[in-house]
Protein backbone atom coordinates (compact mmCIF):
# COMPACT_ATOMS: atom_id res chain seq x y z
CA UNK A 1 0.00 0.00 0.00
CA UNK A 2 2.95 2.58 1.15
CA UNK A 3 4.79 1.40 -2.54
CA UNK A 4 1.34 2.60 -4.33
CA UNK A 5 1.11 5.85 -2.62
CA UNK A 6 4.77 6.54 -3.05
CA UNK A 7 4.46 5.40 -7.17
CA UNK A 8 1.20 7.77 -7.43
CA UNK A 9 3.34 10.71 -5.88
CA UNK A 10 6.34 10.28 -8.28
CA UNK A 11 4.08 10.21 -11.17
CA UNK A 12 2.40 12.83 -9.88
CA UNK A 13 5.66 14.77 -9.94
CA UNK A 14 6.57 13.91 -13.03
CA UNK A 15 3.69 14.67 -14.99
CA UNK A 16 3.81 18.32 -13.28
CA UNK A 17 7.26 18.25 -14.39
CA UNK A 18 6.71 17.56 -17.80
CA UNK A 19 3.57 20.09 -17.89
CA UNK A 20 5.77 23.03 -16.74
CA UNK A 21 8.46 22.36 -19.53
CA UNK A 22 6.09 22.10 -21.97
CA UNK A 23 4.22 25.36 -20.94
CA UNK A 24 7.45 26.96 -20.93
CA UNK A 25 8.25 26.56 -24.18
CA UNK A 26 4.44 26.85 -25.54
CA UNK A 27 4.38 30.41 -24.02
CA UNK A 28 3.46 33.38 -25.94
CA UNK A 29 5.87 36.19 -27.05
CA UNK A 30 5.51 39.27 -25.89
CA UNK A 31 4.01 42.31 -27.73
CA UNK A 32 7.80 43.49 -27.84
CA UNK A 33 9.34 40.32 -29.18
CA UNK A 34 6.15 40.10 -31.91
CA UNK A 35 7.65 43.15 -33.03
CA UNK A 36 11.33 42.44 -33.14
CA UNK A 37 10.52 39.00 -34.93
CA UNK A 38 7.82 41.32 -37.40
CA UNK A 39 10.45 44.23 -38.12
CA UNK A 40 13.21 41.67 -38.87
CA UNK A 41 11.38 39.37 -41.05
CA UNK A 42 10.21 42.53 -42.97
CA UNK A 43 13.76 43.28 -43.13
CA UNK A 44 14.82 39.91 -44.42
CA UNK A 45 11.87 40.50 -46.72
CA UNK A 46 13.07 43.73 -48.34
CA UNK A 47 16.40 42.44 -49.15
CA UNK A 48 15.79 38.94 -50.67
CA UNK A 49 14.62 40.51 -53.71
CA UNK A 50 18.03 42.28 -53.96
CA UNK A 51 19.97 39.06 -52.45
CA UNK A 52 17.79 35.85 -51.65
CA UNK A 53 21.07 33.95 -50.74
CA UNK A 54 21.42 36.60 -47.30
CA UNK A 55 17.77 36.88 -47.12
CA UNK A 56 17.53 32.90 -46.51
CA UNK A 57 20.99 32.87 -44.19
CA UNK A 58 19.44 35.80 -42.15
CA UNK A 59 15.80 33.79 -41.75
CA UNK A 60 17.45 30.80 -40.87
CA UNK A 61 19.67 33.17 -38.16
CA UNK A 62 16.35 34.59 -36.98
CA UNK A 63 14.61 31.23 -36.43
CA UNK A 64 17.51 29.78 -34.24
CA UNK A 65 17.09 33.20 -32.73
CA UNK A 66 13.11 32.73 -31.86
CA UNK A 67 14.34 28.64 -30.71
CA UNK A 68 16.92 30.16 -28.28
CA UNK A 69 14.19 32.56 -27.00
CA UNK A 70 11.44 30.29 -26.72
CA UNK A 71 14.14 28.05 -24.30
CA UNK A 72 15.69 25.69 -27.10
CA UNK A 73 18.87 24.82 -26.55
CA UNK A 74 22.50 23.16 -28.45
CA UNK A 75 23.08 23.55 -32.06
CA UNK A 76 20.08 24.50 -34.41
CA UNK A 77 19.61 20.93 -35.63
CA UNK A 78 19.63 19.91 -31.83
CA UNK A 79 17.02 23.14 -31.22
CA UNK A 80 14.93 21.70 -34.49
CA UNK A 81 14.80 18.17 -32.81
CA UNK A 82 13.29 19.08 -29.55
CA UNK A 83 10.87 21.62 -30.85
CA UNK A 84 10.11 19.13 -34.06
CA UNK A 85 6.42 18.51 -32.79
CA UNK A 86 5.64 22.14 -32.75
CA UNK A 87 6.09 22.30 -36.81
CA UNK A 88 3.23 22.07 -39.00
CA UNK A 89 6.04 20.68 -41.66
CA UNK A 90 9.26 19.55 -39.80
CA UNK A 91 10.41 18.50 -43.54
CA UNK A 92 10.24 21.92 -44.35
CA UNK A 93 12.02 23.53 -41.58
CA UNK A 94 14.96 20.87 -42.32
CA UNK A 95 14.83 21.59 -45.95
CA UNK A 96 15.11 25.59 -45.70
CA UNK A 97 18.12 24.91 -43.26
CA UNK A 98 19.64 22.35 -45.23
CA UNK A 99 19.41 25.19 -48.01
CA UNK A 100 21.02 27.63 -45.55
CA UNK A 101 24.02 25.31 -45.45
CA UNK A 102 24.36 25.06 -49.22
CA UNK A 103 24.56 28.89 -49.04
CA UNK A 104 26.77 28.82 -46.69
CA UNK A 105 29.30 25.64 -47.57
CA UNK A 106 29.00 26.22 -51.58
CA UNK A 107 30.59 29.15 -53.33
CA UNK A 108 28.37 28.45 -56.77
CA UNK A 109 25.27 27.54 -55.23
CA UNK A 110 22.75 29.52 -57.05
CA UNK A 111 19.31 31.13 -55.70
CA UNK A 112 16.98 32.37 -58.02
CA UNK A 113 14.02 34.66 -56.92
CA UNK A 114 11.78 31.94 -56.98
CA UNK A 115 13.31 29.42 -55.01
CA UNK A 116 14.38 31.73 -52.34
CA UNK A 117 10.49 33.02 -52.12
CA UNK A 118 9.93 28.98 -51.64
CA UNK A 119 12.29 28.79 -48.84
CA UNK A 120 11.58 31.96 -47.09
CA UNK A 121 7.82 30.53 -47.19
CA UNK A 122 9.44 27.57 -44.81
CA UNK A 123 10.90 29.80 -42.56
CA UNK A 124 7.92 31.54 -42.57
CA UNK A 125 5.79 29.05 -41.56
CA UNK A 126 8.39 27.88 -39.17
CA UNK A 127 7.98 31.37 -37.82
CA UNK A 128 4.24 31.17 -37.03
CA UNK A 129 4.22 28.15 -36.00
CA UNK A 130 6.41 29.10 -32.77
CA UNK A 131 3.86 32.25 -32.16
CA UNK A 132 5.06 34.91 -34.51
CA UNK A 133 2.03 36.74 -36.13
CA UNK A 134 3.39 37.52 -39.62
Amino acid sequence: MVDLIIYGFVGLALLVAILVFVKSKSKKLSAKDQQFYIVKWQEILDMSHNNPRHAILDADKLLDNLLSRKGYSGTFGEKLKQAGGIFTDINAVWSAHKVRNQIAHELDFNVSPDFGRSVLGKFKRALQDLGVKL
